[in-house]
């Protein structure tokens, strides 16, 4: 009778293990396809969004008015941040790609800055048709590339599962197809020339060397992302929002935010990981009247920056306009003196007052409380080195970056010459000339 009962009981536990033995195996092959299905949506998606950014960088390209090249060129400035997104989905992490993300970030950047950040409302001047010539040839050679190896993945049905094995296999060669086309993207993109970004543009890349350290604050993981998103967006909760994490190659640890909307274009963010910090807004649309003006607009700018902490006594000192949108310069001031390394860029529609983009990376790496220098030139002085033709209308104290990208006290010097509008950075120590802008 035991005997029976013995082999009744290991009879049951060998059906149980072997139900739950199938059930795990099952679950694990669900978990792996779910994982494969990534892999390959985040990979099409990167080759269809690199051919679309190429595209809209020539069209970019055929157009030189600051009405057509804004809308143009922000447009690829968000293709490129889904780029970044896309390639921080696929299981690269094990091998450098740090060149290619470096320039997909430099089209982002250059196109960003170019189309909102930009004084005057001419086109491109001739330096920046060259750069944005080369980058839009250098992205074909790019796209080019992912379409071969897109090619190859549906021809051979290639899987992403067994590129991820052949980079963990450190101890012997292993072929991969896909593995081979990223290697030689990134090898392409290594041996390129460096892009020539003119004195302007290089200070700004510099500038987007930002220092990780200057952030404080817990991490926050893409839930919480999301909604540091919906809290900018006004809404109550981050339902419909997605948030993924930027991998490896990005400039500094992010999410990237993207908020469907009915009627309008998804809003897109990026959230610093550290702290949740958000450096780029963009939530356009089409404005269609004005019913607010500049100054009006200027306040709803101010506002909407102190919901969110960035209170610092903030300063309006350029304005532009397009298609009924307002673009304003904003620095917070310590001790009356403008602090430029810490400016913040919004964008406000002057038909209701909306935040339609802010641009706040560079206070969130730069803003803290500083020792400031005392001048040791007067500001009589300091104006004899700025030249007598130019009509001098503001005079401020400020710290700007100079050409190395250092901070620099210096007297602002706003004035006109020959019908045009310049910003003039004088040394407030020795006399040097900081940096000049060019407004109109």
């Amino acid at each position: 009778m035991f005997s029976k009962i013995t082999s009744l009981v290991l009879a049951v536990a060998l059906v149980v293990a072997g139900f739950w033995g199938y059930r795990e195996h099952k679950e694990k092959q669900a978990l792996l396809l779910k994982t494969e299905n990534q892999y390959q949506r985040a990979f099409h998606d990167l080759s269809d969004r690199m051919n679309l950014l190429q595209d809209q960088l020539g069209k970019s390209l055929a157009i030189n008015t600051k009405k057509q090249l804004t809308p143009s060129l922000t447009e690829v400035w968000r293709l490129a941040a889904e780029a970044r997104t896309d390639v921080g989905q696929l299981p690269l992490s094990l091998m450098p790609f740090n060149n290619t993300m470096e320039f997909i970030n430099d089209v982002g950047n250059f196109s960003y800055r170019t189309a909102v950040d930009r004084d005057g409302k001419e086109g491109l001047n001739e330096q920046e048709f060259k750069t944005l010539n080369e980058l839009y040839k250098r992205s074909k050679k790019l796209e080019n590339q992912l379409a071969e190896v897109q090619s190859a993945v549906i021809k051979n049905n290639l899987r992403w599962m067994d590129a991820e094995l052949a980079l963990t296999q450190t101890e012997k060669k292993t072929d991969n197809q896909i593995l081979d086309g990223f290697h030689a993207m990134e090898k392409s993109v290594k041996n390129s020339t460096p892009l020539n970004f003119g004195p302007t543009l290089q200070s700004m890349k510099n500038r987007n060397r930002v220092n990780v350290k200057n952030l404080s604050g817990q991490d926050v993981n893409e839930a919480q992302a999301a909604q540091i998103a919906a809290a900018w967006l006004g809404r109550s909760t981050a339902d419909g929002i997605t948030a993924q994490r930027n991998g490896k190659g990005a400039p500094f640890l992010s999410h990237t935010v993207t908020v469907p909307q009915e009627k309008r274009r998804e809003a897109l963010f990026t959230i610093t990981v550290r702290g949740g910090k958000v450096t780029n807004m963009l939530n356009d649309r089409t404005v269609l009247e004005e019913k607010l003006d500049l100054s009006q607009a200027s306040q709803k700018a101010i506002a909407y920056l102190n919901r969110f902490g960035i209170n610092d006594s903030l300063e309006v000192v350029n304005i532009d306009t397009h298609d009924h949108i307002g673009v304003f310069d904003l620095v917070p001031r310590q001790g009356g003196v403008r602090l430029y390394p810490d400016k913040v860029i919004v964008q406000v529609a002057l038909d209701n007052g909306e935040i339609l983009g802010v641009n706040s990376r560079e206070y969130v790496f730069n803003h803290k409380p500083r020792t400031l220098a005392k001048p040791k030139i007067s500001q009589a002085q300091a104006r004899t080195f700025v030249s007598s033709r130019v009509k001098v209308q503001e005079t401020a104290l400020a710290v700007a970056h100079n050409v190395q990208n250092e901070e620099v006290l210096a007297y602002e010097f706003v004035g006109t010459m020959d019908n045009d509008t310049y910003k003039i950075f004088i040394s407030a120590l020795n006399g040097d000339e900081v940096g000049i802008e060019k407004l109109n």
